[in-house]
């Protein structure tokens, strides 16, 4: 009859604790390697690779317009009321040719009523003027109670409207004249 501790040999007490430290680290690491498979699942490593019948997962665009220009009609009229320039002037006459020195943008452009709606923009030459914010109302350009300063060649502002419908904002540099494009909201 075997006792306790006292007739096991060390070598079997060795290879027992040796083999319970295996068991453990194939447990362990099974455990680590299905956590891995799943978050590699999960985030698309080591999906199969390209087939000829999957779609690339870049697209290079060849740099071919798909549309001539000629396919798009020319304005009728600009925001100030200028008619466009007929198809005999040079192509460097266009308003589209000409980058107005204040770029805007709005978002989002469809808001409910009083919501938060950012406007921002590039003011080339700028650096440290006041923009008003204007909006179109009954046909002319009125002041909205908001303005924003250039800063770094950029502004940034923000509006709130409970004026339902289709909105056109605009920003003014009332120092030089300098006008923005103007931006469409739909508030609703």
């Amino acid at each position: 009859m075997v006792r306790d501790d006292e007739d096991v040999p060390w070598t079997r007490q060795l290879l027992m604790v040796l083999g319970v430290l295996v068991a453990v680290a194939l447990v362990i690491g099974g455990v680590v390697s299905v956590v891995a498979l799943g978050a590699a699942k999960v985030s698309g490593i080591g999906a199969a690779g390209p087939s000829a019948t999957s779609r690339p997962s870049l697209y290079m665009p060849s740099g071919e317009p798909t549309t001539s220009p000629e396919a798009f009609p020319a304005p009728e009229n600009d925001e100030s009321g200028s008619a466009s320039p007929s198809p005999s002037e040079s192509p460097t006459e266009t308003p589209t040719a000409k980058a107005r020195p204040i770029s805007l943008q709005a978002f989002p452009q469809h808001a409910s009523a009083n919501e938060r709606v950012n406007l921002t923009g590039v003011y080339q030459g700028g650096e440290g003027s006041r923009l008003q914010v204007q909006r179109f109302e009954g046909g002319a350009w009125v002041d909205f109670p908001v303005s924003a300063s250039v800063t770094g060649g950029s502004f940034t502002t923000y509006i709130y409207t409970g004026h339902t419908g289709l909105n056109r904002f605009r920003v003014l540099d009332q120092a030089s004249g300098k006008k923005s494009n103007p931006v469409k909201v739909t508030i609703g």
